[in-house]
């Protein structure tokens, strides 16, 4: 429920935003010259770059970036090759954090690693309802996958061992337990201990995109993706361990066309 609120939280935000830019864009077409109303959907291509959140992460689950080439702008349906780049957090369903003695410093219990899902995509993106000339929203239909670089770093605690002496160490079920751990190590130890698991990865989507002042834009991609590791990713130690993830996801991504 906590991820489901997380990603509403995200949704009606993104329409404020979309709204407040559409009233402006509105407000300002009144005072532009009659030669600026040329065809804003005569564009080639168009790069942007968004934030993500998706079931499998916190409220931030990541960044991407978006290229996307028109195919043919005279069909009845536009279509576009589609590519986009992300890094995104991947979480254990079975994790939760612990507070240490109310003092806010918190740690997952049990965790072993962090997953971080590095996606180079490629897919195609057709447009579904075109928007009128008056302004509205485009609505296109993505489909898009490819290799996924599972990047595996060990979760760091803080052990105390008394007289005031704590150290930072890797996450041992056998002789680490709720007593004597100090809280969470820093996100950056152990980098350079990361291992790698590859995978592979597939999406469906929709992209609402607003054009904001013809030539940006802000657009919200919503969809599925499942994804499928050569071997079960070790994220918990106390729990259950799986190769495969589904998630939902919602991106905000924000742009220009060319």
């Amino acid at each position: 429920m906590k991820k489901l609120l997380n990603l509403s939280i995200i949704v009606l935000f993104s329409i404020l935003i979309c709204n407040t830019v559409e009233a402006q864009r509105k407000s300002n077409t009144n005072n532009k010259v009659v030669k600026e109303n040329v065809d804003e959907e005569n564009f080639k291509s168009v790069l942007s770059f968004g934030l993500t959140t998706n079931t499998n992460s916190g409220l931030l689950g990541g960044v991407a970036a978006r290229k996307e080439i028109l195919i043919n702008n005279n069909a009845l349906r536009r279509q576009f090759h589609y590519f986009n780049f992300e890094i995104v957090s991947v979480n254990h369903y079975r994790e939760s954090t612990s507070n240490v003695g109310g003092n806010g410093s918190g740690y997952v219990y049990g965790k072993q690693n962090y997953l971080f899902a590095i996606r180079p995509q490629y897919g195609r993106e057709i447009n579904l309802f075109r928007k009128s000339s008056e302004g509205g929203v485009n609505v296109n239909g993505i489909i898009a996958g490819g290799p996924t670089i599972g990047l595996l770093k060990p979760y760091y605690v803080q052990v105390f061992y008394g007289r005031g002496t704590v150290r930072d160490e890797i996450f041992d079920s056998k002789k680490h337990t709720p007593n004597n751990i100090a809280g969470s190590g820093g996100f950056f130890e152990g980098l350079g201990e990361a291992t790698v698991v590859p995978g592979v990865n597939l999406k469906a989507a929709l992209n609402f995109e607003l054009d904001a002042f013809r030539q940006s834009n802000i657009s919200l991609e919503i969809g599925f993706l499942a994804e499928a590791y050569t071997q079960k990713v070790n994220i918990m130690a106390l729990s259950e361990n799986r190769n495969l993830f589904t998630s939902g996801y919602i991106t905000v991504f924000f742009g220009g066309k060319k």
